[in-house]
């Protein structure tokens, strides 16, 4: 469903960039200040373009990481996996909050079903 939605948002936007920039040779039919105003918004345009569907990409792989939560009697065992060496990989215990933090800038809140204590790491 995730990925419909960028498919979507990704291609609305081009088409927006196109009406851009037939707006605007449109409007500025001759010169050279035409031509350089339409190529710099042609370039910004593919920029924000890109940049855009790196974050979505960026959102979808945050999504792809499994993780397993099992509850037995009064304790509650979590198994994740996280992307980045050891060294970057670390969590923080906030209430019925975790914040689970790893490489390349994964963070990922996982709501628990009760206020935990970490026993072990």
């Amino acid at each position: 469903m995730e990925r419909g939605r960028g498919s979507l948002v990704l291609f609305v936007m081009l088409i927006l960039l196109g009406f851009l920039l037939l707006s605007m040779l449109l409007r500025v039919q001759r010169g050279l200040l035409g031509l350089i105003l339409t190529a710099i918004l042609a370039v910004l345009g593919f920029y924000w373009f890109k940049e855009v569907r790196k974050a979505l990409e960026q959102v979808e792989r945050a999504r792809e990481y499994p993780l397993e939560v099992s509850e037995e009697d009064d304790m509650i065992s979590l198994t994740a996996q996280v992307p980045g060496p050891e060294s970057e990989v670390s969590f923080e215990v906030k209430g019925n909050k975790l914040l689970l933090r790893g490489g390349m800038g994964f963070r990922r809140v996982v709501k628990l079903p009760y206020r935990v204590r970490v026993l072990s790491s």
